[in-house]
């Protein structure tokens, strides 16, 4: 071997190794079933606006498609063909590791109609005014939420809400003249905080994010998607493949069913919790799942928002290492407590 070709192989040595493909499979379905021809494509955030990481075939005649890409976590949005319908991913972001077993997303799509603009009745202020939809019908109690960026990922009340729909599902937002990102949630338990449950309601705008000018009005169709059943079953990796578990239970040690699990980056567990689980059930397991470890402080209550009141079922964890929870990226944490009580 020649000294050149010795050098050129050593280099080529210390070249890092590329990361092994990951790979989502799934299935793009409107109103009347599987879709064909729609796009998906996989995005770094929620901003669907950006460029895409990765862009998969278009959907087969059941609807399904295959995308590759490297292990982390994505968001899923797609489109037909002739930009009439938009899906997306009720679990954004879908988080892939280096296993060879695909994982599964689902995308629902909704018909997308064209926002039209006007003069608003102040010249110095705006406002995003629409409809509220769901398989073509009007929604009736759904609440828009406006983020001016996605610094919060869609969390908490962003800028402001709207006021409940009517029964025509019309809504309107008076708003400084800017750009804004809109989605509407119909929590058909009452609250307006914490994750969807099966059954409620959910959507984004299809023309996030949108513009609006001194004196104009942006008139604008939202459709929404059911959360499915299926989602309290995805609980244990839907946001990772970091996971803990455990359960909640009082003073005596009996389960607790109607709790929710909360992980905050925070000793003082003040500020919004990264990470709600959905209520436990009779047996009072609580499941939760994050992107990459880290410490982590963990709570559980009955009520969600705010500093816990008298009456309030509350508890935080108490680990024989004290309360600071320490979590590797990718393990999976098993056999946690929480022990609750009454806030007097």
């Amino acid at each position: 071997m020649s000294r050149l070709a010795a050098l050129l192989l050593l280099w080529l040595l210390t070249l890092p190794l590329p990361l092994a493909a990951a790979v989502i499979e799934g299935r793009v379905v409107g109103d009347h079933g599987p879709l064909a021809g729609v796009t998906v494509q996989a995005f770094a955030g929620l901003d669907f606006a950006t460029t895409a990481l990765a862009t998969a075939a278009p959907s087969q005649a059941d609807g399904r498609f295959r995308l590759e890409v490297p292990p982390g976590s994505y968001a899923l949005f797609a489109w037909s063909a002739d930009r009439s319908h938009f899906a997306f991913c009720g679990r954004n972001p879908v988080t892939v590791g280096d296993s060879a077993t695909p994982v599964w997303a689902g995308l629902q799509a909704v018909p997308v109609a064209a926002a039209t603009r006007g003069g608003y009745a102040d010249p110095y202020s705006a406002a995003i005014e629409g409809q509220v939809l769901h398989g073509g019908k009007p929604v009736a109690n759904a609440s828009v939420f406006v983020y001016p960026d996605l610094s919060a990922q869609f969390k908490g009340f962003g800028l402001g809400m709207s006021a409940p729909t009517d029964v025509q599902g019309l809504f309107e937002v008076p708003l400084p003249a800017g750009s804004y990102y809109l989605v509407a949630r119909v929590r058909h338990g009452g609250s307006l905080v914490g994750p969807l449950q099966a059954g409620d309601l959910f959507g984004y705008l299809p023309a996030n994010p949108v513009t609006v000018g001194d004196g104009e009005v942006v008139k604008v169709a939202l459709p929404v998607i059911a959360v499915p059943e299926k989602v309290s079953r995805h609980a244990a990796t839907m946001f990772g493949q970091t996971r803990i578990s455990g359960l909640v239970v009082d003073r005596a040690g009996k389960p607790l069913a109607g709790l929710q699990a909360l992980l905050y980056a925070d000793d003082a567990m003040l500020n919004r919790p990264l990470y709600v689980s959905q209520p436990t059930g009779a047996d009072g397991v609580f499941q939760l799942s994050f992107p990459t470890g880290g410490t982590f402080y963990l709570a559980a209550r009955n009520t969600l928002g705010g500093t816990p009141a008298p009456g309030e079922l509350y508890g935080r964890y108490q680990g024989s290492g004290g309360a600071a929870l320490k979590v590797e990226t990718g393990q999976n944490l098993e056999g946690l407590q929480i022990v609750v009580e009454e806030v007097w």
